[in-house]
């Protein structure tokens, strides 16, 4: 049995990123920004937002054209130093 770690991924793809985080004044534009910065230009008209039912965190999903995995890593890392953010998927 060959117990050796292959990606289920093959690069480039298409990767959806689901980023929940706390609704505060500016926060999407905020990690609107991450996400630029580490994947390049985003078609903001393709990202859904979806809202707890209290309004108190928000559930924002973007689908970047993805390089590698080091890609994913260095944008996942970056979203998690971000105080709003409580979780990355």
């Amino acid at each position: 049995m060959d117990t050796t770690w292959r990606p289920r991924l093959r690069f480039p793809c298409d990767y959806p990123v689901k980023v929940m985080v706390r609704a505060e004044a500016g926060v999407r534009s905020h990690v609107d920004a991450i996400m630029a910065r580490h994947a390049g230009p985003l078609d903001l008209s393709a990202v859904c937002e979806r809202a707890s039912a209290e309004r108190r965190f928000l559930g924002i999903t973007y689908v970047i054209h993805a390089r590698d995995e080091q890609q994913i890593a260095q944008l996942f890392a970056a979203l998690k130093g971000c105080p709003q953010v409580l979780l990355v998927l």
